[in-house]
């Protein structure tokens, strides 16, 4: 049997415990003055981060909505989506068309433009057939539907 000896000094000395992080990062100054001295640089940095992020927030979803217009563009068939791996596509379909109706009522309750909601249209219509939909539109019309809208 084998015996188990402690790593040799040849792979260096072990690092540091997490609770040494936050005392050996540098204070952030925000706003001008200096982090808190009672908090630690990570608190502080994420404090920074979720300042900053009012304006990275506006361009992320310009660059999202730019995404989605040439996304739209060059669509030819629903592309791969890892939640469903498997060759049974049924539930695929159903989450697109429920996504869909979800979002045009939310950007109705907005007043927002519903084009990012044909990136959904398009998926479902290419991968559920026309006799689901069909049905589905009918069950939403009659108030039966059972999915959550």
């Amino acid at each position: 049997m084998a015996s188990l000896s402690p790593p040799s000094s040849s792979m260096g000395p072990l690092p540091p415990p997490p609770a040494a992080v936050s005392m050996v990062l540098p204070r952030l100054s925000l706003w001008g003055g200096e982090c808190v001295a009672s908090l630690p640089a990570l608190l502080c940095a994420s404090a920074a981060s979720r300042w900053f992020r009012r304006e990275s927030d506006f361009e992320r979803r310009r660059a999202m909505a730019e995404d989605i217009q040439a996304k739209l563009k060059r669509y030819k068939t629903a592309p791969f989506d890892s939640r469903f791996p498997n060759q049974n596509q049924t539930k695929n379909c159903w989450q697109n068309y429920v996504d869909f109706h979800r979002c045009q009522k939310a950007m109705a309750a907005k007043g927002a433009d519903p084009a990012p909601c044909q990136w959904y249209y398009r998926v479902y219509k290419s991968l559920c057939p026309t006799s689901w939909v069909t049905t589905w539109d009918e069950y939403r019309e009659e108030g039966i539907f059972p999915g959550k809208i």
